[in-house]
């Protein structure tokens, strides 16, 4: 079982918060509008649009490293150490969005999101755009 330190809590916290308030449409839905989409249409549509957000996300991380590697004024072993830390908060991140869309959206999809396709695909495609966002935003 992997331990978290206390500041990739407070991160996780931070980004399930943004989940959580979302009052918006979520990506998943403006992805796969469950009110125009029959059962088996929606449930190809979720496939389909998480394969495009994982690819999406493994892109974002690979820029983000050429961001780290194109720096000025930094030395390359902090470079690397920059590199090993972010990928380390990747697999992190990455454990958190598994456990939390496998196991406990399905719960939180009987509460509130009823007709809405697979709550662990909408889960995952919601958690990997505000995770890419965020990627994006802090290595232009």
């Amino acid at each position: 079982m992997r331990v978290f330190s206390g500041a990739a809590l407070a991160m996780l916290a931070v980004l399930a918060t943004g989940l959580a308030k979302a009052e918006d449409t979520r990506p998943s839905q403006i992805a796969c509008d469950a009110r125009k989409l029959g059962g088996r249409e929606l449930a190809e549509c979720l496939r389909t649009s998480v394969e495009k957000s994982e690819r999406e996300l493994a892109d974002t991380m690979a820029a983000a490293i050429k961001a780290i590697d194109t720096q000025k004024g930094v030395l390359s072993s902090q470079k690397a150490r920059w590199r090993r830390s972010l990928n380390e908060a990747e697999a992190q991140w990455l454990n958190w969005r598994d456990v939390e869309c496998q196991d406990v959206a399905p719960f939180e999809a009987g509460i509130s999101t009823r007709g809405a396709g697979d709550p662990r695909l909408s889960c995952i495609l919601d958690a990997n755009a505000v995770r890419t966002a965020s990627l994006k935003a802090r290595y232009k």
